[in-house]
């Protein structure tokens, strides 16, 4: 059955390719607007329901992260209801924003940067004025995913960095770190605030642009076990987890004590150096949805290539992944472990793109 939704609802889908942000009407299903000249390259987004905005983190002008690509420094402003880009709020000299997050309670618009001329760390920026107001830096090099708990704290991931940063948001300071041998990917704050899941290790991934393939090295010895890691929120101690066959990027804590987590299923590139990789197809990646009570597997959809950022409805009765391969959406029925559909953000090409989302609630 086709889910069914509020008119007003929204999901918004960026690509970082196409440097657009594309409005899907969820109660009919039709796109109803495009903003089409971005900034690159747009990344996540974050809404800011009592303004009416989204926020939207723009990382670097071209190119993937660790490569030696020039680095954005903005953050767009969205309106919603006009479907327009009403402001850009200029970062300098931090670069770099990848993960971008709006706290209600402090009424802070919240991302993380990368290592630049010395500069890193989470930079907090005032939601009115849109002046930056503070700089945390942290000692790993890299912020890129964040994990937000409303007025209290913030979690940062750091890619290759073997730590999730645990910062205090009242007093601006680093309260800790928390160990992850191998580093990790994205994470995620449970709706109650109890609990943070985090993807851990790294990726191991061959970026080829050209061909938009993204390739699996070879496994080597004493690699960390693919896993997601479940972190109280008073301690800041790891007190489960679960482990996967292949790696993980993406995760989405929804209510329940469900989780959404998204693998590339990436293959390895081929051994014969003629091969044309632009013909070569990409793996269809996968969806794990993963009971959080006790960390176990609830299922597994296929969806697109290159799955990363997903997101929910409240009751858990759909999901949608942006498949970066593609430049489609994958809708889920949860219930059903079903594929139902795709939503168009940027199809066709070698690379879609399609990677940022958020959910909008009706006004």
């Amino acid at each position: 059955m086709a889910p069914t939704f509020d008119p007003g609802t929204l999901l918004l889908v960026s690509s970082s390719t196409a440097k657009n942000l594309d409005f899907f009407d969820l109660a009919t299903g039709a796109k109803v607007a495009t903003i089409d000249d971005l900034i690159a390259e747009p990344h996540e987004i974050a809404f800011d329901p009592g303004r009416r905005r989204a926020y939207v983190a723009h990382t670097y002008r071209h190119g993937v992260y660790d490569q030696d690509v020039p680095k954005s420094h903005e953050i767009s402003v969205i309106d919603i209801d006009g479907r327009r880009v009403m402001s850009v709020i200029d970062i300098a000299p931090y670069y770099a924003p990848h993960d971008v997050e709006y706290d209600p309670e402090l009424d802070l618009i919240i991302t993380g940067v990368e290592d630049f001329e010395g500069r890193n760390g989470v930079v907090l920026v005032n939601a009115e004025t849109h002046q930056v107001e503070a700089n945390i830096k942290t000692e790993a090099r890299n912020c890129h995913w964040l994990a937000l708990i409303p007025g209290r704290k913030v979690f940062a991931t750091h890619k290759e960095a073997p730590v999730i940063t645990v910062i205090d948001l009242a007093s601006r300071r680093v309260e800790g770190t928390i160990s992850v041998p191998g580093g990790a990917e994205e994470i995620d704050a449970s709706p109650d605030g109890d609990f943070v899941y985090a993807v851990t290790p790294r990726m191991r991934v061959e970026v080829d642009l050209d061909s938009g393939h993204f390739f699996r090295p070879a496994s080597r010895a004493g690699e960390p076990a693919p896993r997601v890691v479940k972190i109280d929120v008073e301690s800041n101690k790891i007190v489960d987890e679960i482990e996967f066959d292949n790696y993980q990027i993406g995760i989405r804590a929804g209510c329940g004590q469900r989780l959404y987590v998204t693998g590339m299923n990436n293959r390895e590139r081929p051994a014969d150096p003629s091969a044309d990789l632009k013909a070569l197809p990409r793996n269809n990646g996968k969806l794990h949805i993963v009971d959080a009570s006790d960390m176990s597997l609830a299922g597994v959809v296929d969806v697109g290539p290159q799955p990363m950022t997903v997101r929910s409805t409240e009751d858990n009765s759909t999901a949608w992944v942006a498949n970066l391969g593609s430049g489609l959406v994958s809708v889920i029925d949860v219930e059903a472990q079903k594929h139902i559909g795709d939503l168009d953000n940027n199809g066709g090409g070698s690379y879609g793109g399609t990677h940022g989302m958020a959910l909008v609630t009706p006004s």
